[in-house]
């Protein structure tokens, strides 16, 4: 009878070890499967993945501005709950109304900051448009006055135009006849495509701000059932681990868009009230620009530094250059005083890995990888070094990177430095720990 069932026991493991197996092969030769697909095929699985993302796109603004909107909406119906839920017969009516207050809240200062920004933005446009459009025919006369003065003093270079310019008026003349005319319905298809584009675009609006609404609403009924779905799918271990990554993310994430885009503002602000004490032109529109590209990390205040000043240069040299000792002094004071005291450790990333993540990001997704590729590279970082340290505490190794650090080629002692609390002379050695007993 022993025997019987050892026997069993033996015939389940064996068929539990092929199945294993079995379904180890399956998996392998259906992933090389579809990557010879994708190879094959890869611009037609391109091209429907950009239709994809152009359905989802609603989705995807939806879910951003819920994001953003969220504190605001919770503060909101906070707020209003306490004041109101003595007013009514049941807390559930209360939270009702509150909801409907948080969410109208939250859409109200969704408007008026993209029709701020369009009102402020529009105008100074125009004007720089009126004011540079005027100048041109002098910028162009100074050039051509400028040529012909080096013309004069050198007959080889004036032969050489003289004799190009024939070729150049019927080059143009041809490419006027053949090739801009028959453009034309190419041309006007796409301003059509263009109209069509932007009708599109306001109709994605409208559809993220309802799609925001629900989610404003729904987002606690939407957590319920994701941690439902986690504990029903996984072991208890692996659920914790995931909602350990979420509290990760959202903290971090959190902490980074929305201190990221209080100093933007800040930045904002502080640019455009220098500006006008400088009486710098388009003093609103480059300050609003600076604000806006200011939210990426590092390179922020740059990106929209270097447009603004070609700009200015247009229109006034000694402003364009102006703005550059302008911007050279928020950007110092943005990352050395106001960054820090705002941000925080929101990613606890050195200044290296920031750049990293910002290079790669936008090389990878463009302007969206770099806002982003800071706090995604800032979670695996976390996620990541909570795992290193969670391993080397079950083997009784020192887990604080300072340990590990090295200072005596400098003649330096780490306790000068760190105090006795934290430091620890000399690196690590781990050969001396890896002999201790794992805990199993």
């Amino acid at each position: 009878m022993n025997e019987d069932k050892k026997g069993n026991r033996l015939h389940s493991l064996v068929d539990k070890a092929y199945f294993k197996m079995g379904l180890a092969v399956f998996i392998v030769g259906l992933a090389l499967i579809l990557s010879v697909y994708i190879i094959n095929n890869f611009s037609v699985i391109s091209a429907q993945w950009r239709r994809i993302n152009s359905i989802l796109l609603p989705f995807y603004l939806g879910i951003v501005m819920a994001y953003l909107m969220c504190p605001t909406y919770n503060a909101t119906v906070k707020w209003f709950y306490k004041v109101i839920k003595d007013r009514l017969k049941t807390p559930k009516k209360a939270m009702k109304l509150s909801r409907v207050v948080g969410t109208l809240v939250s859409l109200l200062i969704i408007i008026l900051v993209i029709v701020g920004l369009i009102m402020m933005i529009i105008p100074n446009l125009y004007e720089s448009i009126t004011t540079l459009v005027p100048r041109l025919p002098g910028y162009v006369n100074s050039t051509i006055k400028l040529i012909e003065a080096h013309l004069n003093d050198d007959n080889v270079v004036s032969k050489y135009i003289s004799e190009n310019l024939e070729k150049v008026s019927d080059n143009l003349g041809e490419w006027l006849q053949n090739k801009l005319l028959p453009a034309s319905e190419v041309i006007i298809s796409r301003v059509s495509s263009g109209v069509a584009a932007t009708i599109d675009g306001i109709f994605d609006f409208l559809v993220a701000l309802i799609i925001c609404v629900y989610i404003l609403n729904s987002k606690e009924l939407f957590i319920a059932q994701s941690k439902k779905f986690i504990n029903a799918v996984f072991s208890k271990s692996h659920a914790e681990a995931i909602f350990e990554l979420g509290r990760i993310s959202n903290n971090t994430f959190g902490g980074f868009i929305n201190g990221k885009i209080v100093d933007s503002i800040i930045i904002g602000i502080l640019c455009f009230i220098a500006m006008t004490i400088l009486n710098l032109p388009m003093a609103m529109m480059i300050s609003v620009v600076v604000g806006v590209t200011n939210i990426i990390p590092f390179f922020g205040p740059f990106i929209g530094a270097i447009p603004s000043a070609l700009l200015l240069l247009l229109i006034k040299p000694v402003a364009a250059l102006e703005f550059v000792i302008l911007i050279v002094v928020l950007q110092q004071l943005d990352g050395n005083i106001i960054g820090p005291k705002i941000l925080g450790k929101a990613t606890k990333l050195s200044s290296f890995w920031v750049m990293f993540a910002i290079i790669v990001g936008g090389g990878l997704f463009g302007f969206l990888g770099m806002i982003l590729g800071v706090p995604v590279f800032a979670v695996l970082y976390s996620y990541l070094a909570k795992g290193i340290n969670r391993r080397l505490n079950k083997k009784n190794i020192e887990s604080d990177t300072l340990a590990y650090e090295d200072f005596s080629k400098y003649g330096v002692s780490k306790t000068e430095l760190f105090g006795k609390e934290r430091a620890t002379d000399g690196p690590v050695k781990i050969e001396d720990t890896a002999s201790q007993p794992e805990d199993n």
